[in-house]
């Protein structure tokens, strides 16, 4: 992507987090009118941001990816646009580093034969941890131990690695992924832009986030501590503004708008439920609204999920059912 500049559209709808819930993304989509009952595009001119972290820690990270590449043609054509950004969890998945990958995330690369093997070595190994049926003595519980043995047994991991490999589908099209956009005075990036990274600009950190893949990293700990994609204090790590709303903070976030020319900083990465004063299960603005933070904790038990729609220079919050509630007024 070479533009990454561009004016206010008629309408936007912003997705925070995805942590792998396609049945979420899905519903959602529709909901808000973005696409049909078959899963194609059909929001018009509509800008649909998801904000990073598809992977990781549930059940339909590859369904996901594939619903944001078909989806981002269709827009276009349209109009409109799809796009995803860089997030921690995507770095992280295509680096070998699969401390939060899910036994259903191999799954997804697994046959049906696998599959079905799988599920009756699994049964044997319930039945083993659970004993006689007559034991007398009490049944600790096994839930951790059968999660750790399905993360440890389940199939398609080789397959998933090669997905996620610097020439797998999924792996280019990480690489690929822009660090941070502006639309009119909104800057979206993944975690929070630090003056120190603001200070390279827009183009500047998505040249950063292309030399470090270009350096062709096998593993997570081959990148650059220090580098884009790893700095805790970088633009995938950073949660300095969710959890501090000191004046010296309240500085950095204001410094680092001017310089990217923006008024607001749309995030992901650090759940609204998380910080305090906290929301649960709906975005939140933080230091003077300079700050909106919009990871939900999608795929939480109960949480049906919310997303931002920005239309007639206002964020407004919606909820499933078509329900919405203003967060703050976009300027442009």
């Amino acid at each position: 992507m070479t533009t990454l500049e561009f004016d206010l559209p008629p309408r936007m709808v912003i997705i925070g987090d995805l942590n792998a819930q396609i049945t979420l993304l899905e519903r959602m989509l529709f909901g808000l009118r973005l696409i049909t009952k078959n899963g194609d595009w059909r929001g018009g001119k509509t800008v649909f941001i998801q904000l990073g972290d598809i992977c990781n820690r549930g059940p339909g990270a590859r369904a996901s990816i594939d619903l944001m590449m078909k989806l981002r043609p269709q827009a276009r054509e349209a109009g409109g646009a799809a796009l995803w950004l860089l997030g921690n969890h995507e770095v992280l998945s295509a680096l070998q580093h699969e401390a939060y990958v899910t036994a259903d995330e191999y799954m997804e690369f697994a046959t049906d034969s696998e599959i079905d093997l799988f599920y009756t070595r699994r049964m044997h190994q319930v039945h083993e941890y659970l004993g006689a049926p007559y034991r007398s003595e009490a049944i600790m519980p096994i839930g951790g131990r059968i999660q750790a043995w399905e993360e440890q047994n389940a199939p398609g991991r080789d397959r998933y690695r090669l997905a996620m490999g610097p020439k797998g589908k999924y792996g280019k099209e990480i690489r690929q992924l822009p660090i941070a956009l502006r639309y009119g005075s909104l800057i979206f990036v993944h975690a929070g832009i630090s003056p120190m990274w603001a200070s390279v600009g827009l183009k500047g950190l998505n040249e950063h986030a292309q030399r470090a893949w270009s350096k062709d990293p096998r593993f997570y700990a081959d990148l650059e501590p220090s580098g884009i994609l790893r700095d805790p204090k970088g633009p995938l790590w950073h949660r300095d503004f969710c959890f501090d709303a000191g004046l010296e903070t309240r500085d950095e976030i204001r410094t680092s708008l001017e310089i990217l020319g923006g008024e607001h900083m749309v995030i992901g990465h650090t759940r609204t439920d998380a910080v305090r004063p906290s929301a649960v299960g709906r975005p939140l603005s933080r230091l003077g609204d300079k700050l909106i933070m919009a990871d939900v904790g999608l795929g939480e038990p109960g949480e049906p999920g919310s997303a931002i729609v920005i239309e007639r220079r206002k964020m407004e919050v919606w909820s499933p059912g078509g329900s919405k509630s203003k967060l703050i007024d976009v300027k442009k």
